[in-house]
């Protein structure tokens, strides 16, 4: 078994806050590292968008972590958002009916 994760990120700032660049494919096995990624980037932003354009795959327990940090952003006062979703990972979203509920908040 190995700790190598099948996704990498890279953090782009903004003047109105960060954006986490995702590639690769998240499931179970990345979900944690995930889920502390987008907590600790929060903390540290008063806007976070998650762009998962060269995203190929993602599973359920990614939408649960998607969806918690959205919860953790707004019980903050902050605003966080899913954008540029594609194939696979758009159609996943859409069928498990969050993928409106991830777009951005707005200010």
């Amino acid at each position: 078994m190995t700790d190598q994760l099948s996704w990498q990120h890279r953090i782009r700032t903004e003047p109105d806050g960060i954006v986490v660049v995702l590639d690769g494919e998240i499931d179970v096995n990345g979900a944690a590292a995930l889920l502390s990624l987008l907590d600790a980037t929060i903390d540290s932003a008063q806007q976070v968008l998650v762009d998962l354009h060269a995203v190929q795959f993602i599973d359920s327990t990614v939408i649960s972590v998607l969806i918690t940090a959205r919860h953790i952003a707004t019980g903050a006062g902050k605003r966080f958002g899913v954008v540029n979703p594609t194939g696979n990972v758009a159609r996943t979203l859409r069928v498990t009916g969050v993928l409106d509920a991830l777009a951005p908040s707005r200010a």
